[in-house]
């Protein structure tokens, strides 16, 4: 509670201070642009408390004041919400690609993350071939339909495992079991080999929950962008030392796969690793080892978001 208030604390003494520089910035030239309205710094400021509990709720509130579209400025920071339905299918839908690129937060820079992601590479040749990639094999409805299996098997195997603890009158952590279960199945699809044994439940499990938690928690940094230099609250370097714990697990699987691959007698997996590693052997521009673990990274990310 007292690192949550004392980052108010900073933040709002910083939004102070850059409101009087961009203010005085402001009057010294005329602005060639119209941007919507939207709260002061001052409404901002006494709403902080609900905007960091309630964000979407407390938005929409401020959105029937200012109006559908609405301009939302912290530090240095411009975002402009949308809330009308129609506003939203004309950037979504009919200037999908003109609203496609998006603004990088700083955590996506660790292990250069950002220049590799298809999450937050801005629209172009590398991105496009990337999507298609993940549309057309990784993704797919054949893909996912050749899954099946195996998503059956791992849920049997959990529901097994919770029936034989509660036989033996052991408490049962839904949990950490579901989480088991996921990453498993998540390994297997990829790489087609149980992921959690070879790195340890509680060592795995506080990797990815602490990638997660660096992914949600507020950063100056993102508000300030001088402040990128000193990473004043570390969550670039810790970032960067969690990812490189979960890479030194996914390199050694990949160059046993590129080893068995070799032999004459290899037998395809048919696992998103395997048709990964034939488009790269087709062709290394299309996509190459980095992007395939910054690829994991972030089916690691969507599948195991809904556990913390």
């Amino acid at each position: 509670m007292e690192t949550v208030a004392t980052t108010t604390l900073i933040i709002m003494l910083a939004c102070t201070i850059m409101h009087a520089l961009r203010s005085l910035h402001a009057r010294s030239r005329k602005s060639n642009y119209k941007l919507p309205p939207g709260p002061s710094l001052l409404t901002i400021i006494r709403n902080s408390r609900q905007l960091y509990r309630k964000p979407q709720q407390t938005m929409a509130k401020l959105a029937k004041f200012y109006g559908p579209i609405m301009r939302f400025t912290i530090g240095q920071s411009t975002t402009i919400v949308i809330s009308s339905t129609i506003a939203a299918k004309e950037i979504l839908q009919t200037h999908d690609t003109l609203f496609s690129d998006r603004t990088n937060p700083d955590i996506t820079t660790s292990y250069n993350h950002n220049h590799y992601s298809l999450v937050f590479l801005p629209v172009s040749p590398l991105w496009q071939e990337l999507r298609k990639i993940c549309h057309g094999n990784l993704f797919s409805v054949k893909t996912l339909d050749a899954s099946q299996d195996l998503r059956s098997r791992k849920l049997q195997e959990l529901l097994s495992d919770i029936r034989q603890r509660s036989l033996e009158g052991e408490v049962v952590d839904i949990g950490r079991a579901a989480f088991m279960a996921c990453i498993n199945f998540l390994s297997y699809t990829f790489v087609s080999q149980d992921f959690v044994p070879s790195v340890g439940n509680g060592e795995y499990k506080h990797v990815v929950g602490t990638l997660l938690k660096a992914t949600g928690t507020p950063n100056l940094v993102d508000y300030f962008p001088f402040l990128r230099m000193f990473d004043p609250q570390g969550i670039r370097r810790h970032t960067t030392n969690y990812i490189d714990k979960l890479f030194d697990v996914l390199d050694p699987i990949i160059d046993e796969r590129m080893k068995k691959r070799q032999e004459e007698n290899y037998v395809t997996s048919h696992d998103m690793l395997d048709i990964l590693l034939d488009i790269s052997q087709t062709s290394s521009e299309k996509i190459h080892r980095k992007q395939i673990k910054h690829l994991f990274l972030v089916c690691t990310y969507i599948h195991l978001f809904v556990f913390f």
